[in-house]
């Protein structure tokens, strides 16, 4: 619908509509959206900083949301409250309305409609929109209504950091989106119920038809017999799929009860239909209700004061030969079917019983030292701690008892923990003031600019934050982070509407092809020589330089690009060395590294570059290198301390040759493939990997716990090809320890280190790994043959557990052996899993189960590498439970 002349329209599509550059305001409300989505695309799409995007969703879809992200993914938040402000709001039952409001240098767009920020809401279809433009009749009308609604909800929210961005929005909007509006022709619920404002704007007494369609009604269709009786009309259509959630009886007595004539028109094809309409037929003009709302109570005949939701719906007058137009998607039909057939409908809830925490946390804010404040509804308690999903943080109350921590934060998403580490709270991602403001007023250097988002620009003192800038630079470490607002051409306008499935991945591959850093790994692999990486060579020595330090053959030190050593340079050292900027640079820099570690999974990595992971690892193997060597002669001078180096070493290892489990990057290579990769590699990386490598396990105190951590990716480097020391690794390992370290010993300490056994360790990390407990091992070897029974509670069924393959793959690995027996602690089950021997399981009821086939080498691996479960191998007892 078009909001000069309020009529229908046909193909509006919301990316041409709204995504689109110079934008300089884009405010959104939505039930749930795909935070990737707005990141990782829309955002870049918009243009460039002074940017206001801020998105308003349902507070427990948007908490479902983040309780699903693993901490190896919390990279796609680098950009929320930071370059764009994400809140949830609880108001009512559910937040419910779909508005988007786009601000350019020349106009002020809104678009109301039923599509959610999404995939499946903006690009797929099978929803209606209403686009409003100013400077227009309606589009004042309805802009300066979306204000006044909007002004009145960041009002109830009552979020300082919200109301200062509505602020800011509002210097943005013209005049006429200012006024007092009257007439407007959108409807919300916050004080009056939509059905009765919909009466209200009825010309007439008598209604002819009722057209209704919606994929959610209320359980005993109260709402329908609400307007049924409000509009007593002479005819009903109701447009309908398999999918309408509803208790169907219940409807078809309503509709019965009508006495009006009913259609019942089934969707063609059978699909999920996301659009909510009321079409209202008086005489020979028509009313169409078009927007959020649902048929049912909570949408329609409440408000969110009586536990209704918030919706906001669009009400025009259309051509009565138009309905149809709109209430069929395009390319779609309908085919009549009796008003019976709708008793088959069940109900099905669309607000997930969510269990509720028992704190509710409000706002998490990072202050200028790195520490986060926290918000939360309640009172703080002494016990509570901050977790970011790798470390808690202990809380301390300021005067004012608001909780802060004592120490600088390193993760972006946060929940409140007890002592113990149970979970406390909701999730939610830390603001960072300072980008937020920036990003209302000038281009930033945030994620996708300049510099990692995590880094301020008086970090750049540091030789660690410049390496990481140089790299940022110069190579693509995480494909969320552009080389500045790229835009987006190339891509047509129809292109880049179109309803292809594969629209994003499409769009995604043509802006990392732009990115001008792919150009780098153009001339890594771009040589003729044969020495494997002679274009690395200049590259490592610029990012060196950064460091400060030059890894000679010898393992000696050398000067700085500028003829010094920083600790040599006392005003220097003076200005990096200050607590505040070596702790701030700490948890930054780790914050980075460890974000790009978990992104070199990410598959769009090789649209860059295929050889682009193998790229990446080569720098940061050098990096660590040098860093290693920088603490020798100087530790201050690097931010980051041994444990640091250790676990961000071991998080890069881990996806490049993965853990025995075929999970690696270089698992993921054909042999021709793999071939290349490590031909194009420069010879000297093998024995830097065998150098860090080395460091992991090295000889002293906490050597137990540092082997049992990094085993499994250690002997994966070494299966790979990747540990080969040499006479360089040997001269730099006595460099970096201070002590005599030989060829051999290196040699010899690796070994030992993917030998060592030691259940007590091995357990504790698997059970963590798995959630299971009680977990022990016992030998019962017998004549020679190594035999391992694993003791194991937390497992209900072993046959349909994914845990299951993965814990007995893990131990055979581990003691090497093939003949592994289960005993279940908490449940009476036992299970046999022997090579070359059928899978015996003994059942709570005492009854012998076996396997159909017998176990293979390999086949246990492969069921626990796809997540798999062993009930597949026991088809006769699934067929005899069936």
């Amino acid at each position: 619908m078009s909001g000069d002349t309020a009529a229908a329209t046909i193909g509006v599509q919301p990316i041409a509509e709204l995504f689109t550059a110079p934008t300089t305001a884009l405010w959104a409300t939505t039930y749930n959206l795909d935070i990737a989505l707005v990141s990782e695309f829309l955002l870049s799409r918009l243009g460039d900083p002074p940017l206001n995007v801020t998105v308003l969703a349902d507070h427990h879809q948007l908490t479902t949301s983040l309780d699903r992200i693993p901490a190896e993914r919390v990279a796609t938040l680098a950009t929320v409250n930071r370059r764009w402000l994400l809140r949830g709001v609880r108001a009512g039952t559910a937040f419910h309305p779909k508005t988007y409001l786009q601000v350019t240098p020349g106009r002020v767009k809104l678009v109301v409609g039923s599509g959610n920020l999404n995939t499946g809401g903006l690009d797929r279809g099978r929803e209606v929109f209403t686009v409003f433009r100013s400077d227009t009749p309606a589009g004042d009308t309805a802009i300066a209504s979306w204000r006044t609604w909007m002004r009145h909800l960041v009002g109830r929210i009552g979020d300082a950091t919200l109301a200062d961005r509505f602020r800011d929005l509002e210097e943005r909007l013209p005049a006429a989106a200012l006024g007092v509006a009257t007439g407007s022709p959108l409807l919300h619920n916050l004080d009056t119920p939509i059905a009765e404002q919909l009466r209200e704007r009825l010309p007439a007494d008598e209604v002819d038809e009722l057209w209704l369609t919606a994929p959610f009604f209320d359980r005993d269709a109260v709402a329908v017999g609400a307007l049924l009786e409000s509009f007593s009309p002479a005819r009903v259509r109701l447009f309908v799929t398999s999918w309408s959630s509803v208790h169907g009886p219940a409807l078809v007595a309503r509709l019965r009860g009508s006495g009006a004539e009913v259609t019942v028109a089934a969707y063609i094809p059978d699909k999920f239909v996301h659009a909510k309409l009321v079409g209202i037929v008086v005489g020979g003009e028509a009313l169409l209700l078009s927007g959020s709302a649902n048929l049912s109570r909570a949408a329609l005949t409440t408000t969110p004061s009586s536990g209704g939701n918030v919706e906001m719906a669009v009400l025009a007058p259309i051509a009565v030969d138009e309905l149809r137009a709109l209430f069929i998607p395009p390319g779609w039909g309908v085919e009549e079917r009796s008003l019976v057939s709708l008793s088959r409908l069940g109900f099905r809830s669309y607000h997930a019983d969510l269990p509720t925490p028992p704190v509710r946390l409000l706002s998490a804010v990072a202050v200028a030292d790195g520490r986060v404040q926290i918000a939360t509804e309640s009172d703080p308690d002494s016990g509570w701690r901050l977790d970011d999903l790798v470390s808690t943080y202990p809380l301390t109350l300021l005067p004012d008892r608001r909780p802060i921590t004592a120490t600088p934060v390193a993760g972006r998403l946060v929940q409140v923990v007890d002592d113990a580490g149970a979970v406390l709270s909701n999730r939610v991602v830390v603001d960072d003031p300072a980008a937020l403001t920036s990003a209302l007023t000038a281009a930033t250097a945030g994620a996708g600019a300049d510099r990692p988002g995590e880094l301020a620009a008086g970090d750049l003192d540091s030789p660690l934050a410049q390496a990481l800038v140089w790299l940022h630079r110069n190579l693509v470490m995480d494909v969320s982070e552009r080389a500045g607002s790229l835009p987006s051409g190339g891509v047509t306008a129809e292109e880049a509407t179109s309803q292809d499935d594969d629209l994003w991945d499409r769009l995604e591959r043509e802006q990392l092809a732009r990115d001008p850093r792919s150009a780098t790994y153009d001339r890594l692999w771009d040589h003729d020589s044969t020495d494997g990486g002679g274009p690395f060579i200049e590259l490592l020595d610029a990012m060196r330089r950064r460091v400060g330090v030059e890894a000679s053959n010898s393992g000696e030190v050398a000067p700085g690009v500028d003829g010094r050593h920083p600790s040599r340079d006392a005003e220097r050292a003076g200005q990096l060395h200050r607590w505040s900027l070596s702790a701030r640079v700490r948890v930054r820099a780790r914050n980075v590294l460890r974000r790009w570690a978990a992104a070199q999974t990410d598959p769009r990595l090789v649209w860059v570059d295929p050889l682009a992971p193998a790229g990446n690892f080569v720098m940061i193997a050098d990096l660590f290198w040098s860093l290693r060597l920088s603490r020798t002669t100087d530790p201050a001078s690097v931010e980051l301390d041994e444990a640091d180096l250790d676990d961000l070493w071991l998080r890069w290892l881990r996806p490049f040759v993965g853990t025995g489990e075929a999970d690696g990057w270089l698992d993921r290579l054909d042999a021709g493939e793999r071939s290349t990769a490590v031909k194009r590699m420069p010879e000297g990386v093998r024995a830097k990997v065998a150098a860090l490598c080395w460091l992991l396990a090295r000889p002293g105190a906490g050597q137990r716990e540092r082997v049992v951590g990094c085993q499994r990716v250690v002997e994966a480097a070494l299966q790979q090809g990747f540990l080969e020391p040499s006479a360089e690794t040997a001269t730099y390992l006595a460099a970096v320890t201070g002590k005599p370290v030989t060829r051999d010993s290196v040699d010899s300490t690796l070994l030992a280190a993917i030998a060592f056994v030691d259940d007590r360790l091995w357990c504790d990390r698997v059970s963590k790994e798995l959630e299971v407990h009680d977990l022990s091992l016992e030998d019962v070897s017998s004549g020679g043959t190594p035999r391992v029974r694993i003791h194991v509670g937390g497992i209900a069924d072993p046959l349909l557990d994914t845990r299951v393959p993965r814990l007995v793959a893990g131990i055979r690995r581990y003691r090497r052996c093939n003949d592994v027996a289960l005993f279940s602690t908490d449940h009476e089950w036992r299970l046999s899993v022997h090579t070359g021997d059928k899978i015996a399981y003994l059942g709570s009821a005492g009854n012998l189960t076996e396997s159909v086939l017998s176990m293979q080498d390999g086949t246990l691996e492969a069921i626990a590498r796809d997540g798999g479960v062993l009930s597949n191998l026991f088809v006769r007892r699934l067929q005899a439970v069936g």
